[in-house]
Formats: C-alpha cells, sequence, structure tokens
C-alpha cells in the first residue's frame, strides 16, 4: 500500500475538481520535444454529425504551443491510448506517426497508419453520430494524396503525432475544441468502469456506484503479477481493490504526475525508475523535506548530471521512498521491481560501502566520478549484461537476475554469495570468448561479490 498511498499524495496536492476530463488523458507526444501535424477536415456544415467534403488546410505546430498548461492541452487533445492496439475505436481522431528519416520508410509506415484510420478510428465516430457516413472514406482518399506534403513537415529526430480537426473559415479546430467529440470522449472514458452491486472504494471507504480497477491506471497491475495489488488473490478478481469514481481521477493524476515529475530513465538504460517520495507524519518539518525532494527532481530531471539517488543519501528519516523498476513494450508496461519504503539512511548506508570496497580496490580512480548509487546500480546491470554473449532469451534470465539483486538490496535481504559466483563462472565460456577484457570483468566481479559480503554482514547484524 505505500506505493498507492504515495501515489495519492501526490496527487491530492493538485487542486483539481474531480470533474476535469484532463486527469484521464494523456498527451499525444513528447512535450518537449513533440509536434502535431494539424489536419483540418472541410464539412459542409459546422454541427454534427460533420459531413466531410475533403481535407482543408495541412499544417505543422508543437506539441504544446502557445501558452495554455499542459492540462488545457489534454483537453483539447482529448488523447488516451486504448488498452489494446487490437481495440476498434479510440478516444480521439489522433495517430501518432513517429520520426521517419525518410520518405521510403514513411511509406513503408504509412499502411500500417492507413489501416489503424480506416478501420480503427473514423468509422466509430460514424457509428456515434460524430460524422456523418461515408466521411471515413473521403478522409482517406484525400490523406492519399496528400501524405508527401504531411511528410515535409516531418523533422528528424522529433516525434510527430496526427491531429484531425475541423476546419471552419481557416481556424484550425482541436477534437478537444468541438463538442461531440467531447462528449464521445467522455462516454468512451466512462466504460473505464463497471456498475457496482455494493461494496465500498478501498481508498476512501465511500459507497461505489461505479467500480474502477488499477489495471487502466498502472497497465502492469495485472492479477497474474504477485507482488503488484489487485494480484492478491486469482480467485477473486472482481473484488480486489476496487475503487470509486474519485479515487480513480485521483490515481491517474497521480499516474500524470510520476511520469512528469519522477520518471528517471538514465540510471538504468531501457528502464524507468520511479523514485516516490512519502511523508512520515505529516508534519510542516517533513512536508517542506519532501517539497525539496519533488522540487530537485524536477530540476534535475532534464540535466545529464542529475544525481538523484545520491540526493536521495542525504535526506533526513522523516521521508521514505518506494522503487518501481518497470519497462515499455510496445502497448505494455512490464513490471521489475517494487520496493517500498526504503529509508534515507539505508540508501546512504549501501553508498557507504559501496564507496569503501571501491576506494580499498582501486585507490587510483577518482572517487566522486563512480561512488555513487547511481552508477552502482548501473554497475550491476552491466556486469551482467556483458556476460551474455548469446540469445534474448538469456539476456533476459540475466535482467532479471539484476533486478532481483537491486530488490534485495534496497529491501535489506542477504543475497546468497555462493550463487552469484555460480552464475559468474557458468558465464566464463562466453566471458573469455567475447570480445571484452576478461581479466577486467573477473575483477569486477569479484569486487561486487565483496561488496555483497559486506552488505550481508551489516543485514544479518540488524536483522538478527
Amino acid at each position: 500500500m505505500g506505493f498507492l498511498q504515495a501515489v495519492y499524495k501526490l496527487a491530492q496536492k493538485d487542486s483539481v475538481s474531480k470533474s476535469d476530463l484532463w486527469s484521464r488523458l494523456d498527451l499525444p507526444g513528447d512535450p518537449e520535444n513533440g509536434r502535431v501535424i494539424r489536419v483540418g477536415l472541410k464539412v459542409s456544415a459546422f454541427c454534427a454529425p460533420y459531413t466531410v467534403t475533403g481535407i482543408g488546410t495541412i499544417d505543422v505546430a508543437d506539441l504544446l504551443a502557445g501558452d495554455l498548461s499542459e492540462e488545457q492541452w489534454k483537453t483539447r487533445y482529448l488523447f488516451r491510448e486504448p488498452s489494446s492496439p487490437s481495440t476498434g475505436w479510440r478516444y480521439t481522431p489522433i495517430i501518432k506517426i513517429g520520426q521517419p528519416t525518410t520518405y521510403e520508410k514513411f511509406e513503408e509506415s504509412w499502411q500500417k497508419f492507413r489501416k489503424t484510420l480506416s478501420e480503427k478510428t473514423f468509422p466509430d465516430f460514424e457509428n456515434s453520430g460524430v460524422l456523418a457516413p461515408g466521411s471515413t472514406e473521403i478522409i482517406i482518399v484525400a490523406l492519399e494524396e496528400r501524405k508527401q506534403e504531411i511528410f515535409s513537415y516531418m523533422e528528424k529526430k522529433r516525434p510527430h503525432t496526427l491531429v484531425f480537426g475541423i476546419e471552419e473559415n481557416g481556424i484550425f479546430h482541436y477534437p478537444g475544441d468541438l463538442q461531440p467529440f467531447v462528449d464521445y470522449c467522455a462516454h468512451k472514458l466512462g466504460n473505464l468502469s463497471k456498475p457496482s452491486s455494493g461494496g465500498i472504494c478501498s481508498v476512501c471507504a465511500d459507497p461505489l456506484t461505479n467500480v474502477f480497477h488499477l489495471d487502466k491506471i498502472f497497465s502492469f497491475a495485472t492479477f497474474d503479477k504477485p507482488g503488484f495489488i489487485p494480484a492478491l488473490n486469482s480467485n477473486n478478481k472482481g473484488g480486489v481493490f476496487p475503487i470509486c469514481e474519485r479515487c480513480f481521477d485521483t490515481f491517474t493524476r497521480g499516474r500524470a504526475i510520476l511520469d512528469r515529475d519522477f520518471t528517471d530513465s538514465d540510471t538504468l538504460r531501457g528502464y524507468n525508475l520511479w523514485v516516490i517520495p512519502e511523508v512520515l507524519g505529516g508534519t510542516t518539518g517533513e512536508k517542506i523535506t519532501q517539497r525539496s525532494f519533488e522540487d530537485y527532481f524536477r530540476s534535475k530531471k532534464t540535466s545529464s548530471e542529475a544525481q538523484v539517488l545520491r540526493y536521495l543519501t542525504s535526506l533526513g528519516e522523516n521521508l521514505v521512498f518506494h522503487f518501481v523498476i518497470w519497462q515499455k513494450m510496445q502497448a505494455k508496461e512490464l513490471l521489475h521491481l517494487m520496493v517500498e519504503d526504503v529509508s534515507p539512511s539505508w540508501l546512504s548506508t549501501l553508498e557507504n560501502h559501496w564507496k569503501a570496497i571501491r576506494k580499498c580496490l582501486y585507490p587510483e580512480e577518482t572517487p566522486a566520478a563512480k561512488d555513487d548509487l547511481k552508477y552502482m546500480f548501473s554497475f550491476i546491470f552491466f556486469i551482467f549484461s556483458e556476460q551474455s554473449q548469446k540469445s534474448d532469451e538469456d539476456k533476459s534470465v540475466l535482467t532479471k537476475i539484476a533486478i532481483e539483486i537491486v530488490s534485495r538490496l534496497l529491501s535489506r535481504r542477504s543475497i546468497d554469495t555462493l550463487w552469484l559466483k555460480s552464475i559468474f563462472v557458468s558465464r566464463f565460456p562466453s566471458l573469455f570468448s567475447g570480445p571484452g577484457n576478461p581479466e577486467f570483468s573477473l575483477q569486477k566481479q569479484l569486487m561486487f561479490i565483496e561488496y555483497v559480503s559486506i552488505v550481508n554482514q551489516y543485514v544479518n547484524r540488524i536483522t538478527n
């Protein structure tokens, strides 16, 4: 519950009404680097069902153009990814088209975009009375004729999104500017819940009218993940951690805050690390400590010199931290680690032991360069990744081992050094036949085994 409580508290600090639509929506791209290619649909009359007669102006804009806030832009785009790529409808007439480098590659992807628009986007707007019958075919034919113009607006190394809106007198109206699209999106968002036959919300204890579940917010919150609620009992799926609409919106805002302000994708390459603070007690001094941490995280998030884990070790005991490591795999989110209630003093202990073992074995190296937790966690992933010269499955097994070791270090659990040595020894053939320096790799392995032994001794003292 620590992780969920922390996310809930983060969202509660935002003064947002529960009726605000944006809390369940996302941005359709990177807020800092993303661009949208706006496609204005010409209509015979500015009322629903909109009868599309063709495509008017096509232009380009930054994802967050002008002075509007991120929340205001969410309500203009009305974007949210469907629960599955195979879903036969979309919340809004928007599709991500990425950043192809050449027109040839763009054309290769175009057929997939075309199919998504013609089969999974516009038809349901017709069926729901937002667009008039026949609009889909008109849009697709017109798009085909102007796809080269669309490509001309694309910049290298910048993600792009196609946004369809209604054009009136030369003015582009985003989906969220048009009530029929807003009503359509709100109806689809309302279907995220199920009617309740009774019971109370697991968070606020209010009676349940409609039941929501966490898998609509955290897609890794499924019943085959025993490390994460609601996977407590697969025989009781319908009753595990039901939440009300107000708490669902609060958790959704919390998820948006995590993605925006508390995601570290630099420490472990290819993985996302969440470090979520939670105040113990809630006194004024403790809240100031939490705010200090949040300000630090936000200010350092885009800096190449960010040392979030080092900063955590300097904080007092007014906070605990919840660590989550997850990975984005297309539309899926894979949860690899969740460790709750980690104190700053324990993080400091881990770092101090790491610093001591490195100083003993490598006194000639600059201490500040490789003495912090950020480097240590990256080091763990590296020494296991260099062991694998085989298949992706083999790499996956070693990655899971590295994550298990990180989990045990954070949660004050000892690590079997014989098990660790056996893993290293079993990989000697690939290590010695690989392109790296075997002697240097062995030195790193021995150093890490020594570090684990020291931490084990400390863990045994405080737990026995």
